[in-house]
């Protein structure tokens, strides 16, 4: 796919076996751009689907030109990403699952929102969660951040931002799909997706991105639906999943390291970063756990499970975070979880999740 000349937009959307899902996707792209907006290109980066999205998405780039595809070998979302990055000629970026789809009218909202507001670094957005479980199939409900619009260029805003995407009070902020960055803020504040993390890798994505932003804008207009299964492959168990947390938590550790070298970070603005860091990382090992304890491929016994919860516990990383984290900081349900971990009571751990999980109280990321 070759550059073209600049654009207002690049819609960069990184594809992997989705063909159950990609045609709704790009035809609510596609139904918004035709015989509209010229000056938006849609970027698919395919990245290595052994299914049928590929052709899928040459199909939509043979009959509409603001189509274009990008064939690579698997390298996972992040390397797909910053492929879209690296091949967009618009001014702004705007990234999308492909599982998920388009509000209508979400392309001339962002449009619009990009025009009114040029200066911004990030315009945020609202959106709606679509849930696709057989038990409340077609429910939707409003992913809405804040009461009002507003235009945000106070630092201790933005760090507020920064603070949410880690750990969200109201609605989570990590996702890249309610947003769309200035490319040339991105590019000139070395931003892209960190592919050596496998996990959570959007989300420091947008640590890095409140991190260095002068200027936010949030916008009420909801422009996307985030599709929501609960057995889906990214809500299911995965045996690294601490492993692979615990590059995310080492790199978040480095990169406030480097950040709170800069004369502007107080020692009030570090400890709150610190605390909202301490208390993602509660929250994603309670995750972790209760994928883990109600995985039915699990063939581990309880005895087993718990011995683990309490190694995991132990890690430096882990233990630091427990240790540390505020109480006040954290909703009750994780406030349960730090003070019976600090008691040491692994076994009362597990009862609590098997209590939280038969009461529907999971967490989601």
């Amino acid at each position: 796919m070759k550059k073209q000349h600049q654009k207002l937009l690049s819609i960069i959307i990184p594809i992997y076996n989705v063909e159950n899902y990609l045609e709704e996707c790009l035809n609510s792209i596609h139904m918004q751009l035709t015989g509209r907006h010229s000056n938006v290109e849609v970027i698919l980066i395919d990245d290595g689907s052994c299914d049928n999205s590929g052709r899928i998405a040459d199909t939509f780039a043979e009959t509409d030109p603001s189509f274009g595809v990008i064939h690579k070998a698997n390298e996972g979302v992040a390397a797909a990403r910053n492929t879209g990055i690296d091949k967009a000629s618009g001014e702004w970026l705007y990234f999308v699952d492909s599982d998920d789809w388009l509000a209508e009218d979400a392309v001339e909202s962002i449009c619009s929102g990009i025009k009114e507001n040029a200066n911004a670094d990030i315009i945020i957005f609202d959106a709606y969660k679509y849930y696709s479980d057989k038990t409340v199939s077609g429910k939707k409900i409003s992913w809405e951040h804040f009461k009002n619009e507003k235009i945000i260029s106070e630092i201790s805003e933005i760090r507020s931002l920064q603070r949410e995407v880690l750990y969200f009070h109201k609605t989570p902020l990590a996702a890249p799909w309610d947003k769309v960055y200035r490319r040339s803020f991105l590019m000139s504040n070395n931003i892209v997706y960190r592919e050596e993390l496998k996990v959570l890798d959007d989300m420091v994505f947008n640590v890095e991105a409140f991190g260095a932003a002068k200027l936010a804008v949030y916008r009420k207009d909801k422009i996307y639906y985030y599709r929501y299964v609960a057995d889906s492959i990214t809500n299911s168990y995965k045996p690294d999943r601490i492993e692979q947390d615990m590059k995310v938590w080492n790199y978040l550790k480095e990169y406030m390291d480097r950040l709170f070298l800069r004369q502007d970070w107080d020692q009030n603005d570090r400890e709150k970063l610190i605390q909202a860091y301490f208390c993602r990382v509660v929250k994603s090992f309670t995750i972790s756990r209760m994928r883990c304890w109600t995985d039915k491929g699990s063939e581990s016994t309880v005895k087993n499970k718990v011995a683990e919860l309490k190694r995991i516990l132990s890690i430096g990383l882990y233990k630091e975070a427990f240790s540390n984290v505020k109480l006040k900081e954290l909703d009750w349900k994780l406030k349960v979880i730090v003070i019976m971990a600090r008691l040491n009571m692994g076994y009362g751990i597990y009862l609590i999740y098997r209590l939280y999980c038969r009461t529907g109280l999971r967490y989601k990321q």
